[in-house]
């Protein structure tokens, strides 16, 4: 019976001893985040009047998601990434475009992104639905986060929807490879599977450089045509930004090409701090011209000047103030009619202006 007992107790150090050095090798955690923001929003739009509304996604898009990283020993790191829009106004889930956040009225998905990934010295390597390298690029010369009223997103447009292509922000079936950064370049290859659904098969790309207080980056991405698409819908786009240190001064360009179509962006914008908060100003100038006959058959030229201010409370916690007006160009016959907001009244006219205000609350967890 002692043999016994003493065989069991050295297989449980064994066991113990085995389980410990598979901790060692295997560490991983799992961590549960996100962002519930809500504002107070007004929204101007010329003759259709204005409209005062509880609105979310002010400063930043609000969101749940679960994120987890295992070290896999030898340098090598495999996660996931599981996110959802909120509409914490609501309780419910983000009721966005397909090519945002999933269609119509869906619940809660995972459709902000969803992946999962094998990272090591080779860089990383991604797969599931994710941002389109092109949005990735021009997204980060916004200094609003392309949220709220005052950010380029709202002169941005439909027009990257020509052909049916989902691929504005979003690409599902995707595959990327992030290159390791080098001497301060970086960049991603991706490409995302058709798989039988109009508008989803893309390939794009970006580099960037970051040194000190320069950064610059550029990328290129077509949407395949497929389905009842005439051509495939090719976007570039450039950015770069400098930190003088009283202010951060930044430029975007963006150029997408549908067929005999196409339409232009360039903004200019700047982030200034002062204390524990940062001051906030961009100028968006938005032109071009869509497939005549169609149902964006007029000009697409506009005018974006937003300001905007936010205070941090703490590192979590931030109060912000966002003024947007819009000019739309031409008139009522042949004319844009942007919005500052898609929470604003219905019925603006072509031509006509559109000016939005925020107070808000933003709060990380």
């Amino acid at each position: 019976m002692k043999e016994q007992l003493t065989t069991l107790a050295a297989l449980a150090a064994l066991t113990a001893l085995g389980a410990g050095a598979n901790s060692a090798h295997a560490q991983s955690a799992v961590t549960m985040f996100g962002i519930i923001d809500l504002s107070v929003r007004g929204v101007s739009n010329g003759s259709a009047g204005t409209l005062r509304t509880l609105s979310t996604d002010g400063q930043a898009t609000s969101r749940l998601g679960l994120r987890g990283d295992e070290n896999l020993g030898g340098g090598l790191r495999a996660g996931f990434w599981l996110e959802g829009a909120l509409a914490p106004d609501t309780g419910g889930g983000a009721k966005t475009a397909a090519n945002q956040n999933g269609s119509g009225a869906d619940p809660m998905n995972w459709q902000r992104r969803s992946t999962v990934s094998l990272a090591g010295g080779f860089g990383e390597i991604r797969m599931g639905r994710d941002t389109t390298a092109t949005f990735a690029n021009f997204s980060a010369f916004d200094p609003f986060g392309y949220s709220g009223v005052s950010t380029v997103a709202n002169v941005r447009g439909s027009f990257l929807g020509s052909g049916g292509a989902t691929t504005a922000l979003r690409a599902s079936n995707a595959i990327s490879w992030f290159l390791p950064t080098l001497g301060g370049f970086s960049g991603q290859l991706q490409v995302a599977a058709g798989e039988g659904a109009q508008g989803n098969k893309y390939a794009g790309g970006r580099l960037g450089y970051a040194a000190g207080a320069l950064s610059v980056s550029a990328a290129l991405g077509k949407t395949y045509r497929s389905g009842t698409a005439i051509d495939d819908l090719k976007t570039m786009n450039a950015g770069a930004a400098y930190n003088f240190g009283f202010a951060t001064l930044q430029a975007s360009y963006e150029k997408s090409d549908y067929a005999t179509s196409s339409q232009k962006l360039a903004s200019v914008a700047a982030l200034i701090p002062l204390g524990a908060g940062t001051i906030k100003f961009d100028i968006v100038d938005a032109s071009g011209h869509p497939l005549a006959g169609s149902a964006l058959a007029n000009s697409l030229d506009a005018r974006l000047l937003g300001a905007g201010y936010v205070y941090e409370l703490s590192k979590r916690t931030s109060v912000y103030l966002g003024y947007a007006r819009i000019a739309n160009g031409g008139n009522g016959v042949n004319g844009a009619n942007y919005t500052a907001s898609a929470n604003g009244p219905s019925g603006i006219k072509r031509g006509e202006a559109s000016t939005a205000y925020d107070l808000g609350i933003r709060h990380n967890f």
